[in-house]
């Protein structure tokens, strides 16, 4: 009896291979259609919109274009704006934004949407994710099966998890940073121009090394500051503190991440903390200068900015925050003279040339505000590569074959000019829409986190819906008064 049932439950090897192949089979086949299924229903919603607004008969379509800052963002408020308006025209807007995207992606995008939609109007706000981390070009196969595997979700995030893998394998074949000193410091600054997921691959691999690293946990914490994400920096920093309590490094930028968030009172604590723990931490002075300046405290903020200079002469920074409490304070000489020695110390940077700008509009002096006001453009340039020019030529060009008007946005908190110096003698036909000003004048009367969801591109975010509602107003108020005389 017992022989028949160890019989009976006996299993050959190759069926027992063929289920386990049916079974990652099985495996990949559900897991693609729930990528799909994902996809598909998020682009559900957006073209549901859309089929919504081109239903209206004789309406004057707008299509938006660009990326995360776009996809179910402002355009819904701007067709409820325009025809809130009431000027006898009715609107449809097709928001066409998808996450991620850059522009080389919408531009080869471009003429099947113009197909699809036929808009009256593109409105474009875009760039921001062309200096981004973008997989390695594959080339194109002339197999069908191939193709159809590499159209694949599956296979893309298999690809995707792979290359990161890769990426893993090659850095631990490096020779292992020393866990402590000068050397660990260097090997994690040296990626400071990386990509931010690889810059959180290469912090987060300094921490398994040695987990009682204080150092990488404030650089991990920094990475995560950079793009916006204060609640996911918090807990590095303060595991940071935990570890090493004399850190005055992981107070500083505690106290900055505090700050952004609005909690001014625990910022305060913490930059004076810092300076408590190490007196010639000229960052933690500067920082609280930089913090009694906002408060209107001048007199106070002054003597930290001195002191910061007197134990780093050098640093460029120190002197720009100096001239502007002098300039707060109508010391517009004094200013001037501070102004120059931090440009001297840093020939290129855009917001000390801004600086002065500003001061010789103040002083009167009109030849040097415009002599300062070329290079501040000039440097403004900087902000696009070549590859991000040349699209929106290429945009341009196919929207006037087709006699499309071209509405192009700039992000909100960033000036209108280097999008007009792309341009330049080409700039017939396109309305400019600037939301620099609008954004920081309301953002004088209330908290940064009223207007935007996170900090993703250093002076600006994600807009929460009071945002995007400000945002869509700005750009309903420009195609009123350019297209349609309102």
């Amino acid at each position: 009896m017992s022989r028949n049932n160890q019989t009976r439950d006996k299993t050959p090897f190759y069926q027992k291979i063929a289920l386990v192949i049916f079974g990652v089979f099985l495996t990949v086949v559900i897991l693609e259609i729930g990528l799909r299924l994902g996809g598909f229903i998020l682009l559900s919603i957006q073209e549901h919109r859309n089929s919504l607004s081109i239903s209206k008969r004789g309406s004057y379509r707008i299509m938006c274009l660009g990326e995360s800052t776009t996809a179910g963002q402002y355009p819904p408020f701007l067709e409820e704006i325009l025809n809130q308006r009431n000027i006898g025209i009715k609107f449809s807007v097709i928001d066409k934004g998808i996450c991620g995207i850059n522009t080389e992606a919408i531009l080869s995008r471009l003429e099947s949407n113009l197909d699809a939609y036929h808009p009256d109007m593109v409105i474009t706000m875009m760039g921001i994710n062309d200096r981004g981390l973008h997989l390695p070009s594959q080339a194109i196969s002339d197999s069908k099966a191939i193709n159809f595997l590499e159209s694949c979700r599956t296979y893309k995030l298999a690809r995707l998890l792979w290359l990161h893998i890769v990426t893993k394998l090659k850095d631990l074949n490096q020779p292992e940073p020393p866990p402590q000193g000068i050397g660990l410091q260097q090997a994690l600054t040296e990626n400071k121009d990386a990509p931010p997921s690889e810059v959180l691959l290469k912090y987060n691999k300094a921490i398994e090394i040695n987990p009682k690293n204080d150092l990488a946990y404030v650089m991990l914490g920094e990475s995560y500051r950079d793009q916006g994400k204060f609640l996911e920096a918090e807990e590095p920093y303060k595991k940071a503190i935990e570890l090493n309590p004399k850190n005055d490094r992981a107070y500083v930028e505690l106290g900055c991440s505090y700050r952004e968030q609005g909690k001014l009172s625990e910022a305060e604590e913490l930059f004076k903390k810092a300076i408590e723990l190490n007196p010639k931490n000229y960052d933690a002075y500067i920082e609280l200068g930089g913090f009694y300046r906002e408060q209107g405290k001048l007199s106070e903020a002054e003597e930290l900015f001195k002191k910061a200079i007197e134990l780093d002469p050098k640093n460029d920074l120190a002197y720009l925050q100096l001239g502007n409490s002098y300039r707060c304070q109508s010391k517009l000489s004094e200013a001037e003279e501070l102004f120059k020695k931090a440009l001297e110390l840093n020939p290129e940077s855009y917001w000390i040339c801004a600086a002065l700008e500003i001061l010789y509009k103040e002083m009167g002096n009109l030849e040097l505000a415009r002599e300062y006001g070329k290079r501040v453009k000039e440097l403004r340039l900087s902000y696009y590569n070549a590859i991000t020019i040349s699209n929106y030529h290429k945009l341009k060009a196919i929207l006037d074959k087709r006699g499309i008007t071209y509405v192009c946005v700039q992000y909100p908190m960033r000036s209108i000019e280097p999008l007009k110096q792309i341009f330049q003698n080409n700039a017939q036909g396109i309305i400019f829409v600037d939301n620099e000003n609008v954004f920081k004048y309301a953002l004088k009367k209330t908290s940064y986190q009223e207007y935007f969801t996170d900090m993703f591109g250093g002076d600006f975010g994600h807009c929460t819906d009071k945002g995007n509602r400000l945002l869509a107003e700005n750009i309903a108020n420009s195609i009123l008064k350019e297209v349609f005389n309102k």
